[in-house]
């Protein structure tokens, strides 16, 4: 039996930040993760996109963390991240939905890195760069997210591919795809 996109899209995010390797989510992790990103795509820490980046993840440390961590360890295993994002999505994913949103701007912002309002696929393969995922991925899903074709990823079509990532088991989605998933029909 096949695991559903969302599942298995939501078991490659938690593993990109399980930056420790140890199999749980922390703090560390969550600091670490917004440190390598901004050291590829904002590395002035005295710049607006760097401090909003480390803002974003660590928001949504906290959000997680209040959300998830059922038995107050200090940190999220896999079964409560699955379980707190099924719920979270399941009500109408207005929480999640925040939450994405509130990192997914200022990453949009960073990784435009001309500030033109929109992401080139040199920008977008950087961005992948900093995430540690391989840059056919990174050109598959810029292809993708461009759903109007026009040679860049806008916010809308950022953020829209994101909040998928959480949401979506239509392989048709573009967002479905952004981790390198090759969603079965």
């Amino acid at each position: 039996m096949s695991v559903p996109l969302t599942e298995s899209n939501l078991a490659l995010v938690f593993a990109a930040l399980d930056t420790t390797g140890d199999g749980r989510l922390s703090a560390a992790d969550f600091t670490m993760r917004a440190d390598q990103m901004c050291a590829a795509i904002a590395p002035d820490p005295t710049s607006a996109a760097h401090q909003d980046v480390q803002r974003g993840f660590a928001a949504w440390w906290e959000h997680l963390r209040a959300s998830a961590d059922a038995n107050h360890d200090g940190s999220v295993s896999p079964k409560e991240y699955l379980a707190a994002v099924r719920t979270q999505a399941g009500n109408a994913g207005d929480d999640l939905a925040e939450v994405v949103i509130a990192l997914a701007i200022p990453m949009f912002n960073a990784v435009d890195n001309d500030a033109d309002g929109t992401i080139s696929l040199p920008e977008y393969v950087r961005f992948y760069t900093a995430i540690n995922l391989d840059n056919q991925i990174g050109e598959d899903a810029f292809t993708r997210l461009d759903t109007d074709g026009d040679g860049g990823i806008s916010q809308q079509e950022f953020v829209t591919g994101l909040r998928a990532i959480f949401t979506s088991n239509d392989p048709g989605d573009p967002g479905t795809w952004m981790l390198g998933q090759a969603p079965s029909s």
